[in-house]
C-alpha cells in the first residue's frame, strides 16, 4: 500500500513543480520599455501673424531640431525626424491660450480662419517631440512679441508692457505667521526699514505675503507719481541688492539677518482692449481716446487721413476702418455710423494708457 501511494504522489508533485516553473517563467516576461527623452526641441523663432483679409497666416522659422535624417531598413532609406511637429496656440486678451492646430515637421506656416472683425489675437508656436513641448522665450513688448499680435480691423493693436518690480527676502528669524499681531509688527518694521534704506516713500513698499521657513517676505516696490527725486522701482531694487551683498554691515539686524534676496520681477504685455458700445460692438472710430464717445476730435483726425492709401506718406491703417488699403468713403460711412456712439469701456482704456 505504501509503495502504491508513492507512485501516486510523485507525479502530482512533479506536475505541481512543472506548473509553478511555467508560471514563474511567464511572470518575468515583459514588453520593451521606451526610454524617456528629457531634452526638449529647440524653439521656433521669428513667429509672425499676418492679417490677409481672409484670416490670419502664422509663419515661423523652423526649430533647429527640425532636421530630417534617414535610417536603413531592408535596403530602403526611411526618413525620420527628432521632431514630431508644431502646435499652434491662439489667445485673446483675458483668456487662456487655446490649441488651434498642429502641423508636422518641416512645416513653417499655418492658416487660421477667424470670424469677428475687431478682435486682437496673440499667437504662439511650440515645437514638440514624443515627450516635450517647447514654449518660445519672447520678451514682452519686444519687436518679436508684437510681430505675433494681430488685430482684425483698424490699425495694429495698442499694447503696453506692465512691469511689476517684486522680490523675496528670507530672514534668519522665526515668527508665528498665525499670530496676526506679530506679523503686523514685523511688516511695519520691515516697510519702515526698507523705505529708509532705499530713500523712498513707505507707501511704495507693498508686502504681499509673510510665510514661514525662516521668515520669507514677498513684496513689491511700486512706481508712483509725486515721489520726486526718489529712485525708480527698478533702481530701488538694484540698490537693495547692493546693500544685501555688502557683508561689512547688516542694516537688517533689527529684524533678523538676511539669508537670501531674489528678484521676482515680471514683465507682462497687456493688449489695450478695443473700444465697445453698450452692447459690446466694436467702435473703431474712437481714434482720439478722448472723452467718452466718438466726437469731433475723432472727426478731425479722420479728415486729416482721408484719401490716403498704403505707400503714401501719412497713411495710417487705424483710419482704414473697413480694411481696403485706402482711407475712403467706405471708411467715412462707417465713421458716420459711429459718430456720437458712447464708449462703454472708455475709462478702462484711458486708465491703461494714462489719459
Amino acid at each position: 500500500m505504501s509503495v502504491f501511494c508513492r507512485f501516486i504522489v510523485l507525479p502530482i508533485l512533479c506536475a505541481t513543480v512543472i506548473s509553478a516553473t511555467v508560471v514563474d517563467a511567464q511572470s518575468v516576461v515583459s514588453d520593451p520599455v521606451r526610454s524617456v527623452d528629457n531634452i526638449p526641441p529647440a524653439p521656433a523663432t521669428e513667429i509672425r501673424a499676418l492679417n490677409t483679409g481672409d484670416g490670419i497666416v502664422v509663419t515661423w522659422t523652423a526649430s533647429l531640431d527640425d532636421a530630417q535624417s534617414f535610417s536603413v531598413f531592408n535596403d530602403s532609406y526611411i526618413p525620420s525626424s527628432g521632431l514630431s511637429g508644431y502646435r499652434i496656440y491662439r489667445a485673446i486678451q483675458g483668456t487662456d491660450a487655446e490649441l488651434i492646430g498642429t502641423v508636422g515637421p518641416g512645416e513653417i506656416e499655418f492658416s487660421d480662419s477667424i470670424a469677428g472683425s475687431g478682435a486682437t489675437y496673440v499667437y504662439s508656436v511650440h515645437p514638440f517631440d514624443a515627450d516635450n513641448e517647447t514654449i518660445p522665450d519672447i520678451a514682452p513688448g519686444s519687436t518679436e512679441d508684437l510681430a505675433r499680435i494681430v488685430s482684425l480691423g483698424g490699425g495694429p493693436p495698442d499694447v503696453i508692457v506692465v512691469r511689476t518690480v517684486k522680490a523675496q527676502m528670507s530672514f534668519d528669524v522665526v515668527i508665528d505667521v498665525t499670530d496676526e499681531v506679530a506679523v503686523e509688527a514685523f511688516t511695519v518694521d520691515f516697510v519702515a526699514l526698507m523705505a529708509s534704506l532705499l530713500g523712498i516713500d513707505p507707501s511704495r513698499i507693498i508686502v504681499t505675503s509673510v510665510t514661514q521657513g525662516s521668515t520669507i517676505v514677498d513684496f513689491e516696490i511700486a512706481d508712483i507719481e509725486g515721489d520726486v527725486g526718489a529712485p525708480t522701482a527698478d533702481d530701488a531694487l538694484t540698490e537693495l541688492q547692493v546693500i544685501v551683498a555688502d557683508e561689512t554691515a547688516d542694516p537688517f539686524v533689527s529684524i533678523g539677518p538676511v539669508l537670501e534676496l531674489s528678484d521676482e520681477s515680471t514683465d507682462v504685455v497687456v493688449v489695450i482692449p478695443l473700444p465697445v458700445d453698450s452692447v459690446g460692438n466694436i467702435v473703431l472710430s474712437w481714434f482720439s481716446r478722448a472723452g467718452t464717445s466718438v466726437g469731433f476730435d475723432d472727426f478731425f483726425l479722420f479728415a486729416d487721413h482721408f484719401g490716403l492709401s498704403q505707400g503714401q506718406a501719412g497713411y495710417d491703417g487705424e483710419f482704414d476702418i473697413v480694411p481696403s488699403g485706402s482711407v475712403d468713403f467706405d471708411d467715412f460711412f462707417r465713421f458716420a455710423d459711429d459718430f456720437g456712439t458712447p464708449i462703454a469701456n472708455a475709462s478702462e482704456i484711458q486708465a491703461l494708457i494714462g489719459q
